[in-house]
């Protein structure tokens, strides 16, 4: 039997968490140029997504922790992809925890901590290549805006 190509549906906890910080992360991601990717392939996870003019693409992403349900992870990556070679080098940080119980100011703060580490990184920051990967999955930089 194959699997089912179709993604499973969000919890409705999950989408609950999300709705109450909703206002201040599209806040902030108007106010930076960052593109929203709610739940991408169905991840308990919102990404902030944009162009690096340094090169690559960077991500802020806010994950609901099941199993606590009460806080969510701050999280900020950057990567670049050798498209010749198939190969992406990237850099990944923890930003911080969120707890529900606080004021949604908190989780901005903790989202421009995440702006500002990725805008100190330079590529020799960037680990090691990893690879090669049969299909460089990713969006088209056109489609971010460029930070």
């Amino acid at each position: 039997m194959t699997p089912s190509a179709r993604l499973s549906p969000i919890p409705t906890e999950i989408v609950d968490a999300f709705r109450a910080v909703a206002p201040a992360v599209e806040g902030f991601a108007r106010a930076h140029a960052l593109l929203i990717d709610r739940y991408r392939r169905a991840k308990p996870a919102w990404e902030l997504r944009f162009a690096r003019r340094l090169g690559g693409q960077a991500v802020l992403t806010i994950s609901y922790r099941e199993r606590t349900g009460h806080v969510m992870d701050v999280s900020a990556t950057w990567w670049v992809d050798d498209l010749a070679t198939r190969t992406r080098r990237l850099r990944s940080e923890k930003i911080g925890v969120f707890d529900r119980r606080a004021a949604a100011d908190t989780l901005v703060q903790q989202l421009g901590t995440g702006l500002a580490t990725v805008d100190r990184w330079i590529v020799s920051d960037l680990g090691a290549p990893h690879g090669p990967y049969a299909a460089m999955a990713g969006e088209p930089a056109s489609e971010l805006s460029l930070r």
